[in-house]
């Protein structure tokens, strides 16, 4: 029953902690402002969280837990260029949604000094599962891919326009619509960015 109690406090003070940072930023934001929109005392939170940036790292690597499930379930879908669309396809939705708080990692990201990552080594864990994926896809796509560049190779390639896309959004405002880049990414990287 205790551990039920402490995951609900934890999930609250969490999600009110996503509110206040996309609301007001990081660096504006007050633990104090956490705990309130919580509905708990500032003594309180502290029972769970030591300071904002282990709160935004909690949820930085929940999130990254998230989508790192929802790519693996898209392991097996059988085709793997329509798989590495479904792949596109989850990351850019999942960015959508949750924009704000990405964006808000990306910024800080960018400053070492703001904010520094307790778990890097699960941001790389990340960053190779997906590379894997791809170049595994791109693998056993066989003759449909060119044999004169390696899989890892068309992997980072791949993964670059992702990348690509997903600054564009972000200078852009993070606006709706990345979702529908997907078809655009899959296009550039089979066909090229040539007349045909």
């Amino acid at each position: 029953m205790r551990e039920e109690s402490r995951a609900v406090y934890r999930e609250a003070i969490v999600e009110a902690a996503m509110r206040i940072f996309g609301r007001t930023g990081f660096h504006e934001t007050k633990i104090a402002d956490i705990a309130t929109e919580a509905g708990v005392a500032t003594g309180t939170l502290y029972n769970y969280f030591s300071s904002k940036e282990e709160i935004f790292e909690s949820i930085l690597d929940d999130g990254r837990a998230c989508l790192a499930a929802a790519l693996a379930e898209k392991a097996s879908v059988e085709d793997p260029l329509a798989r590495m669309r479904e792949v596109v396809k989850v990351m850019f939705e999942f960015l959508e949604e949750h924009g704000m708080l990405f964006t808000m990692y990306m910024q800080l990201g960018a400053n070492p000094m703001d904010l520094k990552r307790a778990n890097d080594a699960g941001d790389e864990e990340f960053r190779q599962q997906l590379l894997g994926l791809l170049a595994g896809s791109i693998a056993e796509a066989g003759e449909r891919m060119r044999p004169d560049f390696s899989a890892e190779t068309l992997a980072w390639v791949f993964g670059g326009l992702i990348h690509g896309a997903i600054t564009e959004w972000i200078v852009g405002g993070c606006q709706p619509g990345l979702r529908t880049r997907t078809d655009t990414i899959m296009e550039l990287f089979l066909n090229g960015a040539t007349p045909r």
